[in-house]
């Protein structure tokens, strides 16, 4: 008989730790409790521990500073933050210490349960996705400056009609192409880097269930909701909005702000816009001066020059009508 996977619930409440552990032990997981995040490093030295879910705000030692903990001394230990303060930084913040999952408090069970469920299946089934180092953020997305300075105007647009908490464009590998909202810029490239993980996990479901690419997708929380659309390569176009905002409306402008993205990136560069230069004649440059047929020097006219009818005339420019009449009689 397989052995249950163990959770470790740490929290500085008693009736916190006694909901948790009434929830999971119904649900056929073995649960340790620990009072303090101190106490629990003296479980994980001796026990075998299958996830971890600490409370963020604690005595004694935080919850950050135990996830940090924890990254260092059992980097494949999947932890799940929780916490009464679910604001976008704190959220942002845990996400970039290396949580698998934040829940917000108060919490219900169904929450509780599926958050485990996912973390211990992506443990089992899928390798942990390494933080990207500098050099991966650098590439393989890349905007020039125009276009990155586009990009900001329609996330500020996005932003302002759905009256967006962030609006971004990330690129693959969790690199920030460009944002814009009421969250710190380290806040920002954390959910970057979030939805990426995000992303590499449904591509691998989407190639188990035989499906392209999975193309939408929302996330709704007691506060707020996310919702993404991936373009081409990789590439997501997220907004998280208060919880308030009607799907319709939240996918309708989206999918606005993604036409736009994509003729930005249709369009040319000034360098490749610039029509080509007709080319001079042979022997000649735009410098040179213009030769009658007969091979008199005429000089051209100097930039901005301008001339009467008779000086045209008398400089070749302007045939004279009435002598060719004249002949042709």
């Amino acid at each position: 008989m397989a052995k249950a996977p163990c959770v470790l619930v740490i929290d500085d409440s008693i009736d916190v730790l006694q909901t948790l552990s009434d929830i999971l032990g119904v649900a056929g997981y073995a649960v340790r409790t620990a009072p303090s995040a101190e106490r629990a490093l003296q479980i994980l030295e001796g026990a075998a521990i299958d996830l971890v879910i600490t409370d963020l705000r604690m005595g004694g030692m935080g919850g950050m500073a135990l996830i940090r903990r924890l990254r260092e001394s059992w980097p494949d230990l999947p932890v799940i933050a929780l916490s009464g303060f679910a604001d976008a930084t704190t959220v942002a913040q845990a996400f970039r210490e290396g949580v698998v999952d934040f829940i917000a408090k108060p919490f219900t069970a169904s929450e509780i349960l599926e958050a485990v469920a996912r973390a211990l299946t992506r443990r089992s089934a899928v390798p942990p996705l390494p933080a990207p180092s500098i050099s991966a953020l650098a590439a393989p997305h890349v905007l020039t400056p125009e276009q990155r300075v586009q990009a900001e105007e329609i996330l500020r647009a996005l932003q302002s009609r759905l009256g967006a908490e962030l609006t971004l464009l990330t690129g693959s590998q969790g690199e920030l192409l460009a944002a814009q909202g009421w969250v710190s810029e380290p806040a920002a490239q954390a959910v970057a880097r979030a939805i990426a993980q995000i992303g590499a996990l449904l591509e691998t479901l989407a190639s188990a269930l035989g499906e392209p690419a999975f193309v939408a997708h929302a996330w709704e929380g007691a506060q707020r909701a996310l919702y993404g659309l991936r373009l081409e390569s990789g590439r997501f176009l997220v907004a998280v909005v208060p919880r308030t905002v009607k799907p319709g409306l939240a996918w309708l402008e989206l999918r606005e702000a993604l036409s736009r993205l994509r003729m930005l990136e249709a369009a040319p560069s000034p360098s490749e816009a610039a029509p080509p230069e007709l080319p001079s004649p042979a022997g000649s440059s735009p410098e040179e001066n213009l030769f009658l047929e007969g091979g008199e020097e005429i000089a051209a006219p100097f930039e901005g020059e301008l001339l009467s009818y008779e000086e045209a005339r008398a400089r070749g420019l302007i045939p004279d009508l009435e002598e060719g009449e004249e002949r042709a009689g």
